[in-house]
């Protein structure tokens, strides 16, 4: 072999080489940070909270075409598993998306509150559950997910399992709590009168805004007791009124950021251990 084939054969070796203890140093940076990211998949909920090859998605959107869009960008190419998928209610803006993520992601669990609907979405949801070999599992207050890598997920609402037939959907929405360092952030659904059936709430750091920002939710007693620095309002083009122009006055008597999904797109926040809290990165 000559000396000019042996010096690109190094070159490669080498590059190869870099190549590889770069992607082994972003790897293990990407297993360590835990990210959660409110996507914009217009008028509708899409929570997708990462801890590395670790997922819990909460809720879907409305179209299952712009929810795999958006966790593209956030999931890497090789990861096709979402550990745990979390339905609120069941409302064709906050599961309509779970159809496509079925097709596209296996998933290990499917979390819902027992409430169902007659809708078309929620017919076809449960066929390609079926398809799935996936069997719903009812959770409440008192049910908890541990993040594998530091980090908790406590169910605050509704305090026990609901019936199928619930009849205002929004009213049994589950309202979750992500516990990461000293960072708290709340996610409410669509629940609308929050300090009636939460009336032991303790502060949130950040506020997932029940209703993307519908003027039945986000009272300034709730806010009084939440005192939220933040407020995360997913909203798109819509005909109800969202965001109410009510709260987003209150949001900001109580001196509240406030962003939102139809104007910025996805916002994401970064956990890391080193800093122990959740920090806005876009």
């Amino acid at each position: 072999m000559s000396k000019r084939k042996i010096f690109l054969s190094f070159l490669v070796l080498l590059l190869l080489t870099v190549l590889l203890a770069v992607f082994i140093f972003w790897l293990e940076k990407y297993e360590k940070t835990t990210t959660v990211t409110f996507l914009a998949v217009g008028e509708g909920d899409a929570i997708l909270i990462s801890q590395g090859q670790n997922q819990i998605l909460i809720d879907g959107g409305r179209s299952g075409k712009e929810l795999l869009a958006r966790m593209g960008r956030h999931m890497p190419f090789w990861d096709r598993r979402v550990e745990i998928v979390i339905a609120t209610h069941p409302d064709a803006d906050h599961i309509g998306g779970f159809v496509g993520l079925l097709g596209a992601y296996r998933v290990g669990q499917f979390l819902y509150t027992g409430a169902q609907s007659k809708t078309e979405t929620f017919t076809l949801l449960q066929k390609a559950l079926t398809e799935s070999n996936l069997e719903p599992q009812k959770i409440f207050r008192g049910s908890s997910i541990k993040l594998p890598r530091g980090g908790e997920l406590a169910i605050e609402y509704p305090l026990s399992a609901l019936p199928k037939d619930v009849a205002e959907t929004n009213t049994g929405s589950i309202v979750s709590r992500l516990t990461y360092g000293v960072t708290q952030i709340l996610f409410t659904g669509d629940l609308p009168d929050e300090e009636t059936v939460l009336p032991e709430i303790q502060t949130a750091d950040i506020l997932k805004v029940a209703h993307h920002g519908s003027r039945y939710s986000t009272s300034s007693p709730f806010l009084d007791w939440l005192q939220p620095s933040e407020a995360i309002i997913s909203v798109g083009k819509n005909t109800y009124g969202h965001p109410s122009p009510d709260v987003l006055q209150r949001l900001r008597e109580h001196d509240a950021v406030i962003r939102r999904t139809d104007t910025e797109g996805d916002i994401s926040y970064r956990c890391t251990k080193e800093l122990s809290r959740c920090v806005y990165v876009y």
